[in-house]
């Protein structure tokens, strides 16, 4: 019986470091960088790879393709058009890689768990993680602390998980734009100060808040996130990665 949870913890740990590999192949194709324009051209943003904006510029003709009023909703669509470019160049990428045939095989994988068929393969590439100096306790006590982290989460609920958000403002604010830990949510732009401005110090004051709004989201996090920090589920999935390491930790 040992031997069979052995062999059906190393599966899934086979299937596990596949995934994660997948996974991180499929991120590390979406394109370093996409630049989009509202439909009028007056506004354009740059997107990072984290798809977040990483600059604005306004167009030195803004105010004949846009009215002030509509300069920050401007912004928006530029950024959504920007979005749709980065999404379509890793789309692309993604049909030169042959991920449908990796995801395929996982899904293989899931179909037979514990088959038993034969020995089981090492996994192709070694763990990411570095195990040598992790020293698992024993096997209840990691068990009781998974059980109690599990409780913990019985009470979070998905709007506890929703992505952390935060506002920046221009020096003088008069820009105001909104962010999550994914997108770009809002841009508010006065419009009375913003007809009385060149598009140089429009750009200035738009990248001055989203900069703001950038170091502001990388102190937040979800609420769910915050109440689930101290159970440190790294640590157990280290503890257990280790005992699938040393069998004789099983027995």
């Amino acid at each position: 019986m040992t031997d069979e949870i052995f062999r059906g913890m190393r599966e899934f740990q086979q299937y596990a470091e596949k995934l994660q590999q997948l996974m991180t192949d499929m991120q590390d194709q979406v394109p370093r960088h996409a630049t989009g324009e509202d439909a009028q051209g007056a506004v354009s943003v740059t997107l990072g790879p984290d798809r977040l904006p990483e600059s604005i510029k306004v167009a030195s003709d803004w105010q004949r393709r846009q009215p002030p009023e509509n300069l920050g909703p401007a912004v928006v669509d530029a950024y959504g058009s920007a979005m749709s470019e980065q999404m379509e160049g890793w789309s692309r990428s993604l049909e030169q890689t042959g991920w449908e045939e990796r995801a395929t095989e996982l899904d293989g994988m899931l179909e037979v768990p514990g088959s038993g068929t034969g020995p089981v393969t090492p996994p192709a590439e070694p763990s990411r993680q570095d195990l040598r100096h992790v020293r698992p306790r024993p096997m209840e006590d990691v068990v009781e602390d998974t059980l109690a982290a599990l409780d913990a989460l019985d009470g979070l609920d998905v709007d506890s998980f929703r992505a952390p958000e935060a506002t920046g403002e221009s020096a003088a604010r008069r820009v105001t734009i909104g962010l999550s830990s994914h997108a770009l949510v809002s841009c508010d732009v006065d419009p009375q100060w913003a007809a009385q401005q060149s598009s140089i110090r429009l750009s200035q004051a738009l990248n001055e808040a989203l900069s703001h709004a950038r170091a502001k989201l990388a102190d937040v996090q979800s609420p769910g996130a915050a109440r689930i920090e101290h159970l440190n589920p790294q640590g157990l999935m280290n503890e257990f990665l280790a005992m699938l390491n040393d069998p004789q930790q099983l027995r």
